[in-house]
Formats: C-alpha cells, structure tokens, sequence
C-alpha cells in the first residue's frame, strides 16, 4: 500500500509548491470526512465528472462575510443614513439590533406593518408586528381571507443576506412608532416606511458607503477560510474550468479576493490565476436574460473595448449568459454554479440557462449544530407523533361504533323497547372522553416540545427549513431550485472533484415507510 506522505514527497519532488498543490494533496490525503455542518446535500443526483465549467458568486459564497458583523454594521449605517439623509426623528436611533429575529425566508407586509414567515403552501405559521407576536386569531384575519402572492407590490420577499437588516430597522421602527407615548414625530405610514428602509439600504450599496466600513476592517468583516483555495484546487484538477462570475464592481472584487487568498497564494501569484475567467458588475439577474456586452479590462481595471464574445483569462465587466456560452461551446448541463442568492444565482441560471446549481445556505452550518444536541429531543417528538397518530385512529374507530350504537338506541327507542344499547352507550361516552384528555395531555406535551425545539433553532422563526410539519417557503425553494446545496463554498474542499452526489431518497408522502 503506497503511503500518503510518499505521494506528498513524490508530489514535491515533481515541483508542486507546498504552499498550493502540495496542502492539497496533503488535505486529499488525509481522507477527512465533512462534519455534518460542512456536507454537501444532494436534491438532484449530479455525477461531477460531467461538469467541466464551475462558476462562483463572490459576496457571502466565496467571500463568506461574518454575518452578524456585516448585519450590525449595516443596520447602524442605515438608522444614521435615515436620520441624517431621510429626515426621520433621532428617535429613530433608539432602534436595538436583534441577530436573531433577521432570517432569509421572511417576508414583510407593507401594508400591515409585519414580518412573517410561510411554509410552502403559503400558509402564514408565524408573524410578528414590530417585537410582538401576532396569535393564530389574528393571523387568521389578516392573511387567511385571500391568497397570499408573494410577488405582489405589498409583500416582500426577503432571500439574500445583505437584506436581512432591512427586516431589523423596518420591526423596529413599527415598534417605536407602537411605543410613541405623544402625538409628536410621527414615523409615515408602513409601506413608506419599508419604502424609505429598503431605499435607505440600497443606497448604502450603490454610494459605496457599505463597501468602504468593509474594506477599512476586512478581517473583522471577512474572516478566511483555508479550505476555500483548497475547494477551488480541487474542483479544477482533470483541467476543469473555475469562472467568477460577481456583481460587485472590480475595486471591489480585487480587494476582497486580496485578503481572502493573501496567505494561500506565492508571492509571485495574483488571485486570478485561480480563476480561467473573471465577470464583475454582472448585473445578476439580468445576466442571465439580457444582452449586456462584455467590456474588457486591464489588470488595472480600466476599460479597454467591449466584446459580444469573452476570452478565457479575460478580466470582464457586465456581459451576459449567451456571450458566455458561445466561449464554453457546451451544453448548459456542463456548468455548475455556486451562489447564495435563490433567485439572482440559482432560479436564474437554472431557468435560462439549464445550469446545475448549488446554493450556499451559510445558515445552515449553525442550525445543524443545534440539531445535533437535540438529537434525543427529536426522536421523541417522532414518537408522540406517530403515538397521536395510532392514538387518534383508535378514537375515530370509537367514534363511528358510538354512532352505530346510537343509531340502534333510537331506532329501539322508536319501537317503545327498551334497548340494551343505551348502557353501551354511556361506557363508550365515558371511555371516549378519558381518550380525549388523554389524546389533548399529548398534544400539548408535543406542543410544549416542539416549541422547545424551535427555542433552540431561534426564539422567533424556529427552523430555517421548516415551518410547523411542513417546508418553510425558504425550505421548499432550496428543495425546487439547488441540485445541491450546503453551508459554504468550501465544503467542496471535503468531496472528489468527480464525486457522484446522489439523490438517495426524494418520497411522497405515501412512501415514507418505503
């Protein structure tokens, strides 16, 4: 048997830089299986050896932001941004950050002021007016009257992290304006106010207000992950082509991937010679529908000429889907891209342009953590589950012979007999109701339960994936859109750059028991 660190002595001796190839031969070799926070979950089987094109995102794929760091700073940019630039009362400022009640999957209601979230069948599990909690009686007046359509004017849909502070400010401020004790500075009207809020946040974008706190501090915005040059190692061994495809611009682009690969790269080496082709201001979505053309760079990141067609190790700005797949010339099922965004990365690239796609739910890697301590918890939440279930079969059977019984009782009281029935009658009555508070003692101990489940996963929302029994909304989009999908982009650096990621199981419902 051929020992690893002969491989490794063999791998240097044939010039392979110890710094680069030769950690990833040494990480390969080590046969590390991923901790169940770091492993790549399969919706869709997808036979790696068929991809030979690998795009990326930047921002929270590659670049995996610390997210309560960047939320926090952008909610206290936008409350001075909404005081100093948008008029608004420095009462605003006594708004208080919560890590916990920002979630992607949320979606906020304009018009009554709330944050909620839906499984999949669009029905509302949980709401909350600025801190308070809305009970099911008024849930049920609010949103079970009509249809609820996401993509209407007055709900928004909240699927990228960069969003989720808006989700903060806007229930903070609903709940100052519940508080305000006199009738002075009034905040306007809700959906002015998520107007004013979400206009607020773009602008930190678009100003470049946002990238400047991030680039003044980037180890404490950005902190690095060794495994994420060892991912992209790997994944291009056999000649495989890696491509950064990013919306953000390319000052800003260069900076972050700078710091990121700063102590995995030789000295003589830029970032981009880990990457076959670089596309920044992509302007995702519409990259992927419309016909931008492609403006070359210099290494400085000056304009040169525009293109309808990309070169392999080109440095582009804009471009679109087509103009890239005349430079791949292969069918779509080639490609596989990574990105964080369910619609602008993974919706997208999959409806137009039958890419493969994997989804990075950095989320995840927290919320598994705590699933693995409840582990006990879980078990026997599934059996009072399937115990109600047996339970409340068994009163259904005695409800009917109940109702058998009664219809004997009537027709013998009918004759003017006496029936033997009625004395049954009253013994079914009594032992029904002794099921039922058993059946109501067992429902609230679940209850009890799974509230304390959804405590652990977040005191608000519970489960990122699931909402009561069902998919959340978020959970049933990552089922319907990501062939893949995982906590980073780096946990490719745990998998064969030719792995088969199967799809062991995908039942209905009747085959849960298969």
């Amino acid at each position: 048997m051929v020992d690893a660190s002969d491989l490794i002595s063999a791998a240097q001796l044939a010039g392979l830089p110890d710094s680069t190839d030769g950690d990833l031969l040494r990480h390969t070799l080590a046969d590390r299986r991923p901790p169940e926070h770091r492993r790549i979950f399969t919706n869709r089987t997808l036979r790696m050896e068929t991809i030979r094109f690998v795009g990326f995102d930047l921002d929270w794929t590659l670049a995996d932001y610390d997210l309560d760091a960047m939320s926090r700073l952008t909610f206290e940019l936008g409350l001075d941004h909404l005081v100093t630039k948008a008029g608004y009362p420095r009462r605003v400022r006594q708004a208080e950050y919560d890590p916990q009640f920002t979630r992607r999957g949320l979606i906020v209601d304009t018009e009554a002021g709330t944050v909620l979230k839906m499984n999949r069948h669009r029905y509302v599990g949980r709401a909350y007016r600025g801190r308070t909690y809305l009970d099911a009686k008024i849930r049920a007046e609010l949103y079970r009257r009509a249809p609820i359509n996401p993509a209407s004017k007055r709900f928004h849909f909240m699927d990228t992290l960069f969003e989720l502070p808006e989700i903060n400010i806007f229930a903070e401020l609903v709940e100052l304006e519940q508080q305000r004790a006199t009738r002075d500075d009034p905040l306007p009207a809700y959906d002015q106010l998520y107007r004013d809020v979400r206009r607020t946040i773009d602008g930190l974008h678009a100003d470049g207000t946002l990238k400047s706190a991030i680039l003044s501090d980037l180890p404490h915005y950005l902190p690095r992950d060794p495994d994420t040059v060892r991912a992209l190692h790997r994944l291009a061994l056999g000649g495989r082509k890696l491509l950064l495809i990013t919306n953000s611009e390319w000052y800003y682009t260069d900076a972050l991937c700078r710091h990121l690969f700063a102590d995995v790269l030789r000295p003589d080496q830029h970032w981009r010679s880990l990457f076959d082709l670089v596309i920044v201001s992509a302007a995702k979505p519409g990259f992927f529908s419309k016909r931008r053309p492609f403006v070359e760079l210099d290494d400085t990141g000056e304009p040169v000429r525009e293109v309808d067609t990309p070169a392999w190790h080109g440095l582009y700005e804009g471009g679109n889907r087509e103009g890239l797949m005349q430079l791949i010339d292969a069918p779509g099922e080639q490609v596989l891209y990574v990105g964080d965004h369910i619609y602008g990365d993974i919706f997208s690239s999959k409806a137009n342009a039958t890419w493969r796609t994997a989804l990075v739910v950095r989320e995840m890697e927290d919320e598994l953590r705590v699933l693995q301590t409840l582990e006990g918890k879980l078990r026997i939440r599934q059996a009072l589950r399937a115990e109600l279930t047996d339970f409340g079969l068994q009163m259904d059977d005695l409800k009917d012979v109940r109702t058998l019984y009664r219809q004997i009782h009537r027709g013998a009281s009918g004759n003017g007999a006496s029936s033997p029935a009625a004395a049954t009658l009253d013994e079914i009555d009594r032992r029904l109701a002794t099921m039922e508070n058993e059946h109501r003692a067992m429902r609230q101990h679940t209850g009890r339960l799974q509230r304390e489940i959804s405590q652990q996963l977040n005191r608000y929302w519970g489960s990122l994936f699931k909402q009561g029994a069902n998919k959340s909304l978020f959970g049933s989009q990552v089922d319907d859109f990501a062939c893949v999908y995982t906590s980073r982009a780096s946990n490719f650096a745990y998998y064969g750059s030719n792995h088969y990621y199967r799809s062991l199981r995908d039942p209905m419902m009747h085959e849960a028991l298969a």
